[in-house]
């Protein structure tokens, strides 16, 4: 038992309370409130109901059925401290549970409650779960979550018809501040939300987060997918001014949040990386690693071809084993050469993309007929002999481990952005590229930056000088044909870029 050094009161620890006794007096804070209604009337409220968390962290359901809404519901708001006592204790132990907790609090109309002050520490409202335990069900898949992410694809919503009654859903695609991503559909009102968000906000370029409360894995079509427990009890936040979402944007505008990566991390900071602006003309393709590599559509990390056991499954993924269900993502590791030397870039799918004028559609059905032979299509030639500005950061990773491939941030063959970049240059002098193939800022040395102010990166400010760009998200279309959900990841991923948020870069 916990003592309440305002007062002296001894009250019972929430994790420790059980169906044994009914002389349990608890002091928590209401973290959540919501009023469930009937599944064959939804108009119709069923009871109110709470999530409560002690001062310990300890979290517990309760219920206060339909009859005695009126004798409590004025006693309860979310953020509330309150003593209860005089209740009873139910099982809770199912196949969805909101909670950890095996019991759940009923009120009887005898139960008391009384105000509280505040605790004296904070206590976390919120039980997030990381995106690498959610992709590899490292957690108990029967307790509901919160969920924090970036919203960086969705596809268009659709009207499922089930039992004569349509649902709405919008299946899209979130990130962590790593890059680590996962699917989430959302249901009903939810799918409403966001897609009425993102076409009242279809001009903007600020990153679109969402804070999901009561959040479940689930899985359909034998895929797993991130989605509410049940519309009237889960939350969904969307850009809202809380804390945590505000927080979340405060740690991605720390970060090069347009660098296309498997892991964003802080080799993308301010403190440990370098920024420069090179002019150089792309002369060859380097082939060693193709032009595409596959990755695991259930925890999308990058799979091998498996040659020893193909009954086992064609590719082999460090998370799921062996799996037969990927998607491809473009990777090309471009030769490129200025009056000083040469050096390797890397191009991601969003720079091919604008680059080469296809869409996304049209690079998987090249992936998929080219069958792992790593051929790189004839479109892809059209690169070659070009001069190009690039904006390239040269990372901890680049200095300490003489890697000596670099990831592109952004280009443009602009002729005006060409021009204007060596107008701006001082005496003329861009960054150049020296015998080893490294990117240096004369003298021959990579200079280290505390301040993205400071960062060379803004000694030629790309944007200042690029021609804007009408490119932006399209409208969401509702699709009132769909009958049946059809989940399947590798469609998904071939139209899982129609809308990018914040919107594509286009440098033209």
């Amino acid at each position: 038992m916990a003592a309440n050094n305002a007062d002296q009161v001894v009250f019972d620890k929430v994790a420790e309370i059980n169906a044994s006794k009914e002389s349990w007096n608890i002091r928590v804070k209401v973290v959540m409130l919501w009023k469930p209604t009937y599944i064959n009337n939804p108009n119709m409220v069923a009871s109110l109901d709470m999530i409560l968390i002690d001062q310990e962290g300890s979290r517990i359901q309760a219920t206060i059925k339909k009859n005695l809404i009126p004798v409590f519901e004025s006693l309860f708001d979310e953020g509330a401290v309150r003593e209860i006592s005089n209740f009873a204790m139910a099982s809770n132990e199912s196949e969805y549970m909101l909670v950890p907790h095996k019991h759940k609090i009923n009120f009887y109309k005898t139960t008391k409650v009384r105000v509280s002050t505040d605790f004296v520490d904070t206590v976390d409202p919120y039980h997030f779960i990381s995106f690498p335990d959610l992709l590899a069900r490292n957690f108990d898949t029967r307790v509901a979550f919160d969920f924090l992410g970036e919203v960086v694809s969705t596809d268009p919503m659709r009207v499922i018809v089930e039992y004569g009654r349509e649902k709405r859903l919008m299946n899209l695609v979130a990130q962590d501040l790593s890059g680590t991503r996962i699917a989430v559909a959302l249901w009903g009102g939810f799918a409403m939300k966001l897609n009425t968000y993102i076409s009242q906000h279809n001009n903007e370029t600020a990153p679109v987060i969402i804070l999901l409360r009561l959040a479940k894995i689930k899985i359909w079509g034998g895929k797993y997918f991130l989605q509410q427990i049940i519309i009237s009890t889960s939350k969904l936040h969307i850009n809202d001014d809380m804390p945590q979402i505000l927080e979340f944007k405060s740690n991605l505008n720390a970060l090069d949040t347009n660098v296309e990566s498997s892991s964003r991390t802080s080799q993308l900071n301010s403190d440990t990386e370098v920024g420069l602006t090179i002019i150089a003309t792309i002369i060859g393709f380097d082939m060693d690693d193709g032009w595409y590599s596959f990755y695991c559509c259930d925890c999308s990390k990058k799979v091998t071809k498996n040659d020893d056991d193909v009954d086992a499954g064609p590719f082999h993924c460090v998370g799921c084993r062996f799996v037969s269900d990927v998607f491809g993502k473009i990777r090309i590791v471009v030769r490129v050469q200025d009056e000083s030397g040469s050096s390797s870039f890397v191009l991601f799918e969003r720079h091919v993309k604008d680059l080469i004028h296809r869409g996304n559609q049209w690079l998987m059905e090249k992936i998929a007929k080219d069958q792992g032979r790593q051929q790189i299509p004839d479109e892809f030639k059209i690169l070659l002999n070009k001069k190009f500005v690039f904006k390239v950061p040269i990372s901890m990773l680049n200095l300490q481990n003489n890697y000596r491939v670099y990831t592109v941030h952004k280009l443009t063959d602009d002729e005006r952005v060409l021009a204007e970049v060596t107008k701006r240059s001082p005496n003329h002098q861009h960054h150049n590229i020296n015998d080893n193939g490294i990117p240096i800022n004369k003298p021959n040395k990579v200079e280290n930056t505390n301040s993205v102010h400071d960062d060379n990166l803004d000694v030629v400010d790309l944007e200042a000088v690029t021609p804007s760009s009408s490119t932006g998200k399209r409208p969401i279309e509702i699709d009132a044909n769909t009958d049946s959900l059809e989940w399947s990841s590798s469609k998904t991923r071939a139209v899982q870029d129609t809308l990018k948020i914040p919107k594509l870069e286009k440098l033209d």
